[in-house]
């Protein structure tokens, strides 16, 4: 995604659709758990790790990465139908859809899924194809839909450029939130990778092979083995944190976007914590109990502060096209052409 190209404004659009599909992908199947839970509640304790049973005995669709991409869909649908940046929120979320759908692929067709009707598997299964090809149109979108801020200007005709702010050169990180969210995205990946590196070293390779492929480990049918889910994550973070750190404009909304599922899995975790009085007796806890209550309020920390760090806009001087200032232009009074936003 280079720093001269925006996204056409049919792309935006059509990328805000798709995203705005995922998002009711997601909420479908977040009602579907709704309607089968004694209570309400039951769903977020689901979402949390607390053990519960939907009615019936039926299996639960849902995890916690559901509400939390479903958020993230749908705030990035209205973002990128007008952002300069909806380049990198198209192929972001592509990418972020991809790696956390695909091993739906597999564990929905496996033998070991016993107990459950076939219309719901098959139903969840196409689903989760939907995403996954969604995804991949999301990373086509992101890099065929892209043009040279020319394209939208008229500067054949030595006429200021018409364009509006989703036409401008996408801003990179300020230079302290680059910083800040390399800081905390980096400190986020060591500490997931820190983890699972523990997890496989403690339970041996046998057992935490299925927490990458999800076999006899998933206990919701749209669940992302959690193996699988921290590192996907944690590669994520320290991508877009590494990026941030050299001002790369795709890091903005790359950033942004890896704070849901940071934020997400943070916040249930410590709900979880909370709900088992962990907490209140945290002195009374083991230090790899102790460990994991702070790693979970780390992700939840470092999900929002992101957040705080990546959402105001640096210098765009660096990103304009070369000669940009010195391009020949008529005036407005002369020209039927829309100026462009102060900067």
């Amino acid at each position: 995604m280079g720093q001269d190209r925006t996204l056409a404004r049919g792309a935006r659009i059509f990328g805000a659709l798709l995203l705005a599909a995922l998002a009711l992908l997601s909420l479908g199947w977040i009602i579907r758990d709704f309607t089968k839970a004694s209570e309400v509640t039951d769903v977020w304790w689901n979402w949390s790790g607390a053990p519960s049973r939907a009615e019936n005995g039926d299996m639960w669709t849902t995890s916690f990465t559901e509400p939390t991409l479903m958020l993230m869909y749908a705030v990035a649908a209205v973002t990128a139908a007008r952002s300069s940046a909806a380049a990198g929120i198209l192929a972001s979320a592509g990418v972020l859809t991809v790696l956390l759908r695909v091993p739906g692929l597999w564990n929905l067709n496996a033998d070991w899924l016993q107990g459950i009707s076939d219309g719901l598997k098959s139903k969840v299964l196409f689903s989760t194809i939907a995403m996954v090809v969604i995804g991949v149109i999301l990373v086509i979108t992101a890099i065929a839909g892209r043009r040279s801020p020319e394209a939208a200007g008229g500067y054949g005709y030595g006429l200021a450029p018409a364009y509006g702010p989703a036409d401008e050169p996408p801003a990179a990180p300020t230079r302290g939130g680059a910083v800040a969210a390399f800081l905390l995205l980096t400190a986020s990946a060591v500490a997931l990778g820190g983890w699972e590196i523990y997890w496989w070293q403690d339970r041996g390779w046998d057992f935490y092979e299925r927490t990458l492929t999800g076999e006899r480990s998933i206990v919701a049918l749209l669940a992302v083995p959690g193996g699988w889910q921290a590192w996907a994550v944690a590669l994520f973070a320290l991508v877009a944190g590494v990026a941030a750190l050299v001002g790369a404009p795709f890091s903005r909304p790359m950033g942004l976007l890896v704070s849901a599922p940071l934020a997400g899995a943070g916040l249930f975790a410590t709900s979880f914590a909370v709900k088992m009085k962990l907490i209140e007796n945290f002195g009374d806890l083991s230090t790899r109990e102790q460990f994991n209550i702070a790693t979970g309020v780390l992700e939840l920390v470092a999900g929002l502060a992101v957040l705080l760090a990546l959402a105001p806009r640096g210098d765009r001087d660096a990103a304009l096209v070369p000669g940009f200032q010195d391009r020949p232009r008529a005036s407005y009074g002369d020209s039927p052409v829309t100026p462009p936003r102060n900067r």
